[in-house]
């Protein structure tokens, strides 16, 4: 390469190229409808909520804290690699030009969530006379200036203190941005002219003192590969990613529901596989994130027959890809080394997938309380969570030999 702005073209042909190759796996006739039902069940109701929104409700601070929190999360994009640690040595005093285009792409990409979240807001202001048409004209233009500003002003605290404290700062960068916008949207515009100074003097002294510190080649390396695991695990759910790599985490906090084993019982299998679902990340928190997604259903959906759909279809997902998640592998494990009996493996598992499905149907049944109350509903929504997920546990056939 001639120079480092060639370089980073280079690698954004490559990057992108990567994204596309497994984003037409993700993007197919399927999730179309899902989304379909989703957005417009969604749409629905938030309209329906629309017209008996009270005048009074706090519809400012709500955008506030919404596009606070996205314009503040700005981790930057800089595809760098391992082997950069050694060979962008000689031209680190280059090294501007290459992170220019890279904090530059980062503003780009980040861009399209505060902005979707600003116009799903637009009818709440509209309906609570929150903000003038040219204040929100006005806020949309912040959140161009604010989401660039941030994106450099964490980059300089991620050189300055080789990524520590990042949440200190994020923590600071939200209070501010959300006072401003809060302040922008109320009845005394003016006093962002408060909140603008602090934000400007802000960056301008992380820049300085990035100035004293060498690149953190590490910190920036790590962070570029964690966030395309990241993404490699999103992609792996729709299909195959040899780029995958797996983690787990002891979760000490859940020890208590796997227990000690016990020698000599015959239950080696269940305590493996238990162990196996709360401690390894991919598993466990697809679980979580399904079951949080089927909660805020519940909550929000008020059409019964939509919600039915909704969340047996998560229960339905939750239930096949643990099921052939705890199943992958069966090659070869460590405790086929041990004479332990493991034709008890499959009924292990199943048993494992039924008791988490059950705590997902509980929590939603909870969850459905709030939106229907006292009522029938509510107990047809568990119902349907826990029959779909056992006919799926039982229909889904074993991995043949």
């Amino acid at each position: 390469m001639k120079n480092l702005r060639e370089l980073w073209g280079a690698r954004f042909l490559h990057y992108i190229t990567e994204f596309q190759k497994y984003m037409k796996y993700v993007f197919t006739g399927h999730l179309a409808i899902v989304l379909i039902f989703t957005i417009g069940a969604g749409g629905y109701a938030y309209s329906e909520w629309l017209k008996e929104v009270p005048i009074d409700f706090p519809s400012a601070l709500l955008t506030a804290l919404l596009i606070g929190a996205v314009v503040t999360y700005s981790p930057p994009v800089t595809l760098l690699k391992p082997a950069d640690a050694v060979y962008f040595l000689p031209m680190e005093t280059k090294l501007h030009t290459y992170l220019g285009q890279a904090l530059r792409w980062t503003t780009f990409s980040q861009l399209p969530l505060p902005f979707i979240i600003y116009i799903v807001l637009l009818p709440l202001l509209a309906a609570t006379d929150t903000g003038s048409k040219m204040i929100l004209i006005w806020l949309a233009i912040f959140i161009v200036i604010l989401k660039w500003g941030f994106v450099e002003t964490e980059y300089f605290v991620r050189h300055a203190m080789s990524g520590k404290h990042i949440w200190l700062d994020r923590l600071l960068r939200f209070t501010l941005v959300t006072l401003l916008i809060y302040s922008w949207l109320s009845p005394y515009p003016y006093l962002i002219l408060l909140l603008i100074i602090p934000i400007l003097i802000y960056g301008i002294y992380w820049r300085k003192m990035k100035s004293y510190k060498p690149f953190p080649y590490d910190h920036f390396i790590s962070l570029e590969q964690n966030r395309m695991m990241r993404f490699y695990r999103f992609a792996n759910y729709f299909t195959d990613v040899p780029h995958l790599k797996g983690s787990v985490s002891r979760r000490a906090w859940l020890s208590f529901l796997i227990g000690p084993p016990k020698y000599g019982s015959g239950d080696t299998q269940s305590y493996l596989v238990k162990r196996t679902f709360l401690r390894t990340d991919d598993l466990f928190w697809l679980w979580v994130r399904l079951t949080a997604i089927s909660l805020v259903g519940a909550l929000f959906i008020s059409i019964p027959i939509v919600i039915y759909v909704f969340s047996g279809a998560l229960a339905f997902a939750s239930s096949i890809q643990l099921i052939y998640a705890l199943r992958a592998g069966e090659e070869f494990r460590m405790d086929m080394l041990f004479p332990e009996k493991t034709s008890t493996r499959p009924a292990a598992i199943r048993k494992i997938v039924r008791s988490v499905q059950w705590i997902q149907a509980f929590i939603v049944l909870i969850a459905a309380f709030f939106a229907f109350g006292l009522a029938l509903q509510p107990f047809l929504l568990m119902i349907i969570i826990v029959v779909l997920s056992e006919l799926t546990i039982q229909f889904t056939k074993e991995k043949s030999n």
